[in-house]
């Protein structure tokens, strides 16, 4: 009901746009009629098709409709989601971490992420169901379907490279079948548009994809909401150059490394293990905006480690659930108010140079001090 009614608000207001999946929309046109799909505005003066040839495909059915039954359903299909994802989370972790009241998680998480949930709706972006998707595929390796995990990464893969940053993990954790039927369904992806346009076009639109890739990237160390921007600018007062990058990554690498390694020892596991660990995949996956270059909205990928702490929080007996308490308090408000409306712009400024990427690994840090409460069976 929040939802439609937001929406019927956006709509009385004239700001009913949802810009991004104007792009989707309309490049999903140009791909039926022929026309470019890259380097022409969409929508508005910023939309940019950035994305391969094949993520515009799923659109079709939609771009077949009026714009405006379009926008409405596809409206209609991410309120489905928010409450999917909400139930499927909550559903998860309760199972795994019993509460008294589980009806609170879903409610507390989405107070939490109400700004990046309502920037979904507004813009109308695939953000929310590739974190579904990315859940599914947890799931799946879970229970050793490695095959189908595979299939679901690569179709994930052809709308946002950034989560290559699970292949490594894929290949310590010895999913071998996985990583496998990803590259299959990536070159698959890739070629599937030749079908329709024929081979000299299909290459043409790669070439474009990968130029519009360049165009969108900025030096990491200056992204402000990266990790290397964070420590740019609060030690190396913006001078740092492309070193910081590989430092900090090899930091990172080490660091995870150690904790898988320490986690098999924990629950007395091979070292090097295939089991595939909820604290773990998902790390990776909520730390994807503290490593990339990406939009501010793309924080809302901490949702499964963001409710881990939650849950973890709202249950009286918990060690350490005081300092879980701090580090979710302090995220919040560069988090979970991250608007002019509410904060100023010039709040809000800071909060997008900086402030929602500290905000971001707060969370994480939360997170992984609550991890220690889950079975390890769930782990």
């Amino acid at each position: 009901m929040l939802c439609l009614s937001y929406f019927a608000l956006e709509w009385f207001n004239g700001r009913a746009q949802m810009a991004d999946f104007r792009v989707y929309y309309d490049a999903a046109n140009a791909f039926i009629q022929g026309d470019t799909l890259y380097g022409k505005a969409f929508g508005v003066s910023s939309g940019f098709y950035k994305y391969s040839p094949f993520a515009c495909i799923p659109f079709i059915p939609l771009a077949l409709l009026p714009y405006t039954a379009a926008s409405m359903l596809y409206y209609l299909l991410t309120t489905a989601a928010i409450i999917f994802f909400s139930l499927r989370v909550a559903g998860y972790l309760k199972n795994n971490i019993p509460n008294d009241n589980p009806i609170v998680l879903p409610i507390v998480t989405g107070v939490f992420l109400i700004d990046h949930l309502e920037r979904e709706l507004h813009l109308g972006n695939v953000n929310l169901l590739l974190l579904i998707a990315l859940f599914e595929i947890f799931v799946l390796l879970k229970s050793n379907r490695d095959g189908k995990a595979g299939i679901l990464y690569g179709i994930i893969l052809l709308f946002k490279p950034h989560f290559l940053l699970l292949l490594p993990y894929f290949l310590w954790k010895k999913r071998f079948l996985t990583i496998a039927l990803t590259v299959t369904t990536i070159v698959t992806g890739l070629l599937i548009p030749a079908l329709v346009l024929g081979w000299q076009s299909n290459l043409m639109l790669l070439q474009q994809w990968s130029a519009a890739m360049t165009d969108h990237n900025v030096a990491l160390q200056v992204s402000p909401n990266t990790l290397y921007g964070l420590i740019n600018r609060s030690i190396a007062g913006g001078k740092a150059g492309s070193l910081l990058i590989l430092v900090v990554l090899g930091v990172v690498a080490s660091a995870f490394l150690y904790w898988m390694i320490r986690n098999d020892r924990h629950n007395a596991a091979k070292i090097n293990s295939g089991e595939v660990r909820y604290e773990e995949y998902f790390l990776l996956v909520g730390i994807v905006p503290n490593l990339v270059h990406t939009d501010t909205e793309h924080f809302m990928w901490t949702w499964p480690m963001l409710a881990l702490a939650l849950q973890t929080a709202l249950r009286s007996k918990t060690a350490h659930r005081k300092g879980i308490v701090v580090l979710l308090a302090l995220a919040f408000i560069p988090f979970a108010i991250n608007s002019p409306d509410i904060v100023g712009t010039q709040l809000q400024g800071l909060f997008d140079e900086g402030g929602l990427g500290l905000a971001n690994v707060l969370i994480l840090c939360s997170a992984i001090i609550a991890c220690n409460h889950l079975p390890s069976e769930a782990r």
